[in-house]
């Protein structure tokens, strides 16, 4: 009986444990292993703070300019008259009816003391905030010289926009900047002053003087005479 009983439990330890060699694990059953364990995402890390915007450049210095074009208050000089109208402007947004415009005037061209004229018509259209960076102004702007040959009717052209909002359409110069288009606009940044920085390939500050006047202001390059540069006042003219 001993050796009988001893034969049986051989047997049935020996179908338990085929049993356990031949059953699959079930699936998800059992201990995680140290793979599974590892592939848990880990707890996302909060998102850094956005940086703060780059401070605002530094406006014009309009002091500094009129002195170095020796303005005084018997000066004659219409850079230093448009000057004065630029040191009183508020800051320009192209606000218009149909949200764009183009702005026609002459500018008067300082190099080495002298002074000579050429008119000019600057185009801006509002755009959305996500056109543009952070702190500058949602409008892209460029400007064009009116051709020589068209300057008496552009001078025309002027004397009717400083007495009135209605342009003469038949003008031929106000037909050249009505058909403006840029081929490359250009963004407005907002200086730690009044003015917009036009970031063109020269450096360009605009005021606006109500209620239908913008003042253009390139200063030349460092290199130039001082007070060289390119001075406009520019009135609305279509919109």
């Amino acid at each position: 009986m001993k050796g009988r009983f001893a034969v049986s439990s051989v047997c049935v330890l020996g179908v338990i444990a085929a049993c356990s060699k031949t059953e699959p694990q079930q699936k998800g059953v059992g201990p995680a292993s140290p793979t599974a364990e590892s592939s848990v995402a880990a707890p996302a890390a909060s998102s850094a703070a956005p940086e703060p915007p780059a401070a605002a450049p530094k406006d014009l210095d309009v002091t500094a300019l009129q002195r170095d074009l020796k303005c005084g208050k018997a000066s004659r000089s219409e850079a230093c008259r448009i000057l004065q109208e630029f040191g009183q402007g508020q800051r320009f947004t192209a606000k218009t009816p149909s949200g764009g415009g183009r702005w026609m005037g002459p500018g008067f061209v300082v190099q080495n003391g002298v002074t000579t004229s050429r008119h000019l018509v600057l185009w801006a259209k509002n755009v959305p905030l996500s056109q543009v960076g952070p702190g500058d102004v949602p409008v892209k702007a460029a400007y064009e010289l009116i051709p020589e040959g068209l300057k008496l009717q552009s001078e025309k052209l002027v004397r009717a926009l400083v007495k009135s909002a209605d342009p003469p359409e038949s003008n031929p110069a106000y037909q050249f900047a009505h058909a403006f288009e840029p081929t490359k606009t250009y963004t407005l940044a907002n200086t730690a002053g009044p003015s917009v920085h036009m970031t063109a390939k020269e450096s360009v500050y605009l005021r606006f003087v109500p209620p239908r006047k913008v003042v253009f202001v390139n200063p030349a390059s460092s290199n130039a005479a001082a007070g060289d540069g390119t001075y406009a006042e520019l009135w609305l003219g279509d919109w």
